[in-house]
């Protein structure tokens, strides 16, 4: 098993020379992380003006308290305000951690590689010898891990590594292919349903704009351009209350395997962050409208570092309540709708065939049957059927209707309302069943596994 990893992590580290030259260069100045000239430029002015999310921050700071990750927090603030003591006090502990621990950690090299970045002019070349082995050792390992922690971390310390680290331009090359190749194909949309691995893609997204000009969201530019709308839809409406922050809970979150208020956290930085990186388009407004809200914000010890960080307090976007009730993704077969934006909506996800709905505070898993009873809004409605099912829908707005739950690339006979014979319809991704109904009317819809389409009449012989 130890040479087969060893193998493929260098079978990763081989692509072609002339790509890693042409692509994978990095030439901008530290910091390269997050901290592109006009953010710098936009953090330094808050900390002027001393902003409350500043101030915030600064008063976790002075409180002397613990931070939860002190070391982004010490070097940010020599970024910011150039402060020399806390800069240094990041690059000792950078320091002292390549001398206590040789796990490649995805979270700890991530924090190596910001505190390398950010604190740059801070390392002795001693010192920065002594990241820079912890990075290649921690390569090795991290290229052939699965997820996207290990993609974005080595991804992050290339990058602030770069021109000090010999192999930076061959492990970003192996990373892009690694991206392109494996993680998105095999996981797809999936890869970015955890809050921490979304908020890992992120991150990453960033760096490598910033500093190569390389948009991973060209991968899958019809995901992406949904992408903000999904952000918002995918969490249940009613908040939950952690020692009164109000947090947005991911549908896709393992309630068993995870802290719901870390989550929550992250799932708020995650929003902030997909607005940073794509503030234009109007479904991106709108999430920007959402961020804004400002019961969500993030004041706790852990949180304030990133509303500092990413918020842009001057874009305003668009009211969410203008945004779209409901969202298909077709690509990845899984839907989401809810009743209104508001806190006491009803909501209903399909999502690794299950259809979940949550209403009046409750979740619940909606059962499979012949003859469902269809989870209904004012312009969607959706019906978990099995075998040969048959339903009725009435929409007051729209006109689109899901059955789900079937088996994906199989043909079904769909026959809706009075039409005279079942027509052959493929079920998509997800095994989802696209049909319609017009809006205001009774429509009634029956499914089949097989063709029960009496035969057709034989042909006449014409020449009798």
């Amino acid at each position: 098993m130890r040479v087969w990893i060893t193998l493929t992590a260098l079978a990763l580290l081989t692509p072609l020379a002339a790509e890693c030259q042409q692509n994978y260069r990095v030439d901008t100045p530290h910091p390269r992380l997050w901290l592109n000239a006009r953010r710098l430029r936009l953090l330094k002015r808050e900390r002027q003006r001393s902003s409350e999310r500043w101030q915030e921050l600064q008063s976790l700071i002075e409180s002397g308290q613990t931070l939860p990750e002190e070391p982004l927090v010490l070097a940010l603030q020599y970024a910011v305000e150039d402060k020399q003591e806390a800069g240094g006090r990041a690059v000792s502990w950078a320091v002292k951690r390549t001398g206590e621990s040789s796990v490649a950690d995805p979270a700890e090299l991530r924090a190596l590689a910001v505190v390398l970045d950010w604190c740059y002019p801070l390392f002795s070349e001693a010192d920065r010898a002594k990241i820079l082995t912890r990075i290649s050792r921690a390569a090795r390992s991290l290229l052939a891990q699965s997820g996207m922690q290990p993609f974005a971390s080595l991804t992050l310390a290339a990058i602030a590594s770069a021109g000090d680290w010999p192999d930076a331009e061959r492990t970003l090359a192996a990373l892009q292919k690694k991206w392109k190749v494996e993680i998105w194909p095999n996981a797809g949309a999936g890869a970015l349903d955890a809050p921490a691995a979304r908020v890992a893609f992120l991150e990453a997204c960033h760096a490598l704009r910033d500093n190569l000009g390389v948009d991973l969201w060209d991968e899958a530019p019809e995901y992406f351009k949904q992408f903000p709308l999904y952000l918002m839809l995918q969490c249940y409406p009613a908040p939950f209350i952690v020692e009164g922050v109000r947090l947005h809970r991911s549908a896709e979150m393992d309630a068993e395997n995870s802290d719901p208020a870390l989550e929550g956290r992250r799932t708020r930085v995650g929003e902030l962050l997909a607005v940073a990186y794509d503030g234009n388009s109007v479904q991106a407004q709108f999430l920007q409208g959402w961020v804004t809200h400002d019961s969500y914000r993030l004041r706790d010890p852990w949180g304030a570092l990133y509303e500092f960080l990413w918020m842009n307090p001057y874009q305003v976007g668009l009211s969410y309540y203008s945004a779209p009730l409901q969202l298909y993704d077709a690509e990845n077969g899984r839907l989401w709708a809810r009743s209104s934006w508001d806190d006491d909506a009803a909501w209903a996800g399909y999502s690794g065939g299950k259809l979940q709905l949550f209403a009046d505070g409750h979740r619940s898993i909606v059962q499979q049957s012949p003859k469902p009873s269809p989870v209904l809004f004012p312009g969607f409605a959706v019906a978990a059927v099995s075998g040969d099912a048959a339903f009725e829908a009435r929409l007051i707005e729209g006109e689109d209707v899901f059955a789900v739950g079937l088996q994906a690339g199989r043909t079904y006979w769909v026959k809706t309302g009075e039409q005279k014979r079942f027509v052959p319809q493929v079920a998509a991704k997800g095994g989802i069943l696209p049909l319609h109904a017009e809006p205001g009317a009774d429509a009634t819809f029956e499914i089949r596994s097989s063709d029960p389409n009496p035969p057709a009449p034989p042909k006449r012989d014409s020449r009798r």
